[in-house]
């Protein structure tokens, strides 16, 4: 509904901007988001109207009683009202890149599980579409699934052959590993070379590299363990020790109280969930 809404205010307005934006198509489509360039481009410059038009009177209301000045706090709304369109407006641009991203990481990090899968699956003799139909039966790899899903999906109800159903599979995936992966095994086939001994070397390569990012992780871990344990817990217990020093020869106990109090209620756990986030940003897995 709101995307009819949008299209019929900014389609003519999308359409001249869509030149601007040449990768915008390719990168919906690995995206897998499903709507053209045009009305994308529609629905960012929707949004960023509505945040104009909501935030403006909210922000000139507010800097007007803050300032107690009409002129100033109309003047400062407008500035930030400016603002705040074209940031939504990028930000929706940039939207698919971090899905593609997301996806990208899913499917690479599976992937060394799911062509093991699929070179047992080939080493039974069956032909490759169904060993991929048999793939997305029974395989638990959701990212690497999705991905296959579409060949066949190709392959069934576009009719396509399982060489042009891996072309496009090739065009549309997120990963670049994924799509290396999907291009060996077409050369494979073009040059009728053993199917199940490129498949079982990749999975070999695949969980080589595999191995290494968890010694990396192993290794940053331990690096984040140390700055954490150094930097914040001692320094923390450092500083109340000092303050309360200090507070028993000088005085002033009311203030370093506070001091004491603000860096175990509020520095200490704001560094902690900062450390938690690169933690996880870290990982090489999915949970």
């Amino acid at each position: 509904m709101i995307s009819k809404y949008a299209f019929r205010i900014f389609g003519d307005l999308a359409k001249k901007m869509e030149q601007y934006f040449p990768d915008l198509k390719d990168e919906l489509k690995k995206a897998d988001l499903r709507i053209s360039p045009q009305e994308y481009i529609a629905n960012a410059l929707f949004a960023s109207l509505i945040s104009f038009v909501v935030t403006l009177p909210f922000l000139a209301f507010s800097f007007s009683i803050a300032s107690q000045s009409f002129l100033f706090g109309y003047l400062t709304s407008i500035t930030i009202a400016i603002g705040l369109p074209i940031a939504v407006f990028m930000i929706y641009l940039n939207y698919p890149k971090s899905i593609i991203a997301q996806r990208e990481k899913e499917i690479d990090l599976q992937l060394p599980f799911s062509a093991l899968y699929l070179s047992s699956i080939v080493s039974s003799g069956l032909p490759l579409p169904k060993a991929i139909k048999t793939f997305v039966e029974f395989s638990g790899h959701k990212s690497v699934v999705r991905e296959m899903e579409k060949i066949v999906y190709d392959m069934e109800f576009y009719g396509l052959d399982i060489i042009s159903a891996l072309e496009r599979a090739i065009n549309r995936s997120p990963s670049r590993k994924f799509r290396e992966f999907l291009y060996g095994i077409l050369s494979t086939i073009r040059s009728g070379g053993n199917l199940y001994i490129f498949l079982k070397e990749r999975a070999a390569d695949f969980f080589i590299e595999y191995r290494r990012k968890l010694s990396e992780f192993s290794h940053s871990m331990t690096i984040y363990t140390e700055i954490y344990l150094v930097a914040v817990i001692l320094g923390t217990i450092f500083f109340v020790i000092l303050t309360s020093v200090v507070s028993a020869l000088g005085g002033a106990t009311q203030n370093i109280l506070g001091m004491q109090l603000f860096m175990i209620l509020v520095f200490l756990p704001l560094v902690s969930v900062l450390f938690l986030f690169l933690v996880k940003k870290a990982q090489p897995f999915w949970e």
